[in-house]
C-alpha cells in the first residue's frame, strides 16, 4: 500500500483520524462509492492538500482504514499474552476484553468496513488463527474423543468471529464487557439438551421459562 512517509507525531495522528472520521461517516451515510476526495475534506475540515500529504488518493485510504483497523485488533489480541507464558483457558482470557473493547471504540469504522468488505468476518478468522498457530499451542483436557487441532481451532475462531459478527449485526446493543462475559460462557458452557418446541420462535428462553 502506498501511503506517503512522514514522521507519525501527535498532530499527524490527530488529522489522519479526522480524515479517517470523516470517511467512515460519510461512507456510513451515502456508500463508499458516492464518496469523493471532496466530500472528505469538506466534512474534516481540511483542503486537498493536506488530504494529499498523508494519502495518495481514495483507494489508499481505504486501504490504510482496513490495515490500521485490523492491527489494532491484532495488537489488542496479542498484546496482553506478551509476558505470559500459560494461560488457564476455562476462564476470561486476558485478550477478551481488549479486543471488543477496541472494536466497540472503533465500531463506525467497522460498520463501514463490513459494508465495503463481504469477507470481514474470513479477515478476521485468518488474523485470529495466524495467531493461534504460529504464537500459541492450545492444551486440551483428557478425553475419550480423539479431537483434531486445525478442526478445534476452526471452532474456537469461528465461534469468537461469530460472536462479533453478531454484536455488530445487533448494532452493538451490548457492552465490550458484557460481550467478553458472554463469548467467555458460550466457550465453557455447552448446551446439554435441544428442547423442540413448535410455536416457540422468536421467543426469548426467559420468556418460555415464564410460561412454563
Amino acid at each position: 500500500m502506498l501511503i506517503i512517509e512522514h514522521p507519525q507525531d501527535r498532530r499527524a495522528r490527530r488529522t489522519q483520524d479526522a480524515i479517517i472520521a470523516a470517511t467512515v461517516s460519510l461512507i456510513l451515510e451515502k456508500g463508499v462509492d458516492a464518496v469523493t476526495i471532496r466530500d472528505i475534506t469538506e466534512r474534516a475540515d481540511y483542503n486537498r492538500g493536506t488530504f494529499y500529504l498523508h494519502f495518495p488518493g481514495k483507494p489508499e485510504l481505504l486501504d490504510f482504514i482496513l490495515e490500521d483497523f485490523m492491527q489494532g485488533v491484532g495488537q489488542a489480541y496479542a498484546k496482553p499474552y506478551a509476558e505470559l507464558k500459560e494461560v488457564d483457558m476455562t476462564g476470561l482470557l486476558p485478550s477478551t476484553m481488549p479486543v471488543f473493547e477496541y472494536i466497540e471504540a472503533h465500531q463506525d469504522i467497522f460498520r463501514a468496513l463490513i459494508t465495503m468488505h463481504g469477507d470481514m468476518a474470513l479477515r478476521l478468522c485468518n488474523m485470529f488463527r495466524t495467531y493461534l498457530t504460529e504464537d500459541f499451542v492450545l492444551v486440551t483436557e483428557d478425553s475419550e474423543y480423539t479431537i483434531n487441532y486445525d478442526i478445534m481451532l476452526s471452532y474456537l475462531i469461528s465461534a469468537t468471529v461469530g460472536v462479533i459478527m453478531h454484536w455488530a449485526e445487533i448494532g452493538f446493543k451490548y457492552s465490550a464487557h458484557y460481550m467478553g462475559e458472554q463469548l467467555t460462557a458460550l466457550i465453557n458452557i455447552k448446551p446439554t439438551r435441544l428442547l423442540i418446541e413448535p410455536g416457540q420462535k422468536g421467543r426469548t428462553i426467559h420468556e418460555r421459562m415464564l410460561l412454563d
